[in-house]
């Protein structure tokens, strides 16, 4: 497998392929970067900021009509969800309560619109690459964590397994990627090795989605990849 990938704050080293520089809104860059592949993987996004809608709803828009004739794979978040009850299933309606959350159901929308073949992975907070990521950086840095925030955080080499799998699979529209353990951000905080003793045990907002836990048994269903939990060995 050939692969060619991009990069836009921070140039990747030592990692295999050939790399470019690339603005996921710049459409005819998109397209051209796209020419003569395959597939197409698309997990470009901004949580916050002034660029945060734009990258993400219209940064997909240009990545799946570029893609459009080709796989494609394009990664969304449980945050569509308004986290209200939990164990979220593909079919289940989203109602996201933040920007971010509405930004990524936007994209969802239109990807789904350009290119009604890709799939939409919806997926949770990544863990456990080489190097600390941003989890791991939260649980060393951050002082504040929520008892009553529910996730479904899955390991990046899991879930780039499992999306290895789908590139030669026919799963048209979303599909649930999330670890199989259910657990707060304050335990997982705990399981990424922050200190108790300096951090607080918070209680979430109205402003937030609390419990937005994903159902991936039809991903297990699909593919031959488990989703570890996090308190799987």
């Amino acid at each position: 497998m050939e692969v060619a990938a991009t990069w836009w704050e921070r140039e990747p080293g030592g990692l295999p392929g050939a790399w470019q520089r690339l603005d996921v809104r710049d459409r005819r860059a998109v397209a051209e970067a796209a020419r003569g592949v395959d597939a197409v993987v698309h997990t470009a996004y901004r949580q916050t900021g002034p660029d945060a809608w734009s990258t993400n709803v219209a940064g997909s828009e240009a990545v799946a009509a570029a893609a459009v004739g080709r796989r494609l794979v394009h990664l969304s978040s449980d945050l569509v969800f308004d986290g209200l009850r939990g164990r979220y299933r593909e079919n289940d309606q989203t109602a996201p309560v933040h920007d971010y959350g509405r930004s990524k159901a936007e994209a969802e929308r239109r990807v789904a619109e350009l290119h009604p073949q890709a799939t939409i992975v919806r997926t949770s907070l990544i863990y456990g690459g080489r190097e600390p990521g941003t989890q791991e950086r939260l649980a060393r840095e951050g002082t504040r964590f929520f008892v009553d925030e529910i996730r479904s955080p899955v390991r990046v080499t899991d879930l780039a397994e499992a999306i290895l799998e789908l590139l030669e699979l026919d799963v048209p529209g979303p599909l649930h990627l999330g670890g199989a353990d259910d657990v707060s951000r304050y335990d997982f905080a705990l399981h990424l090795g922050a200190d108790p003793r300096r951090i607080e045990r918070a209680h979430t907002t109205p402003d937030r989605a609390p419990n937005v836990s994903l159902d991936s048994s039809r991903a297990a269903r699909l593919l031959q990849t488990a989703l570890r939990g996090v308190y799987d060995s």
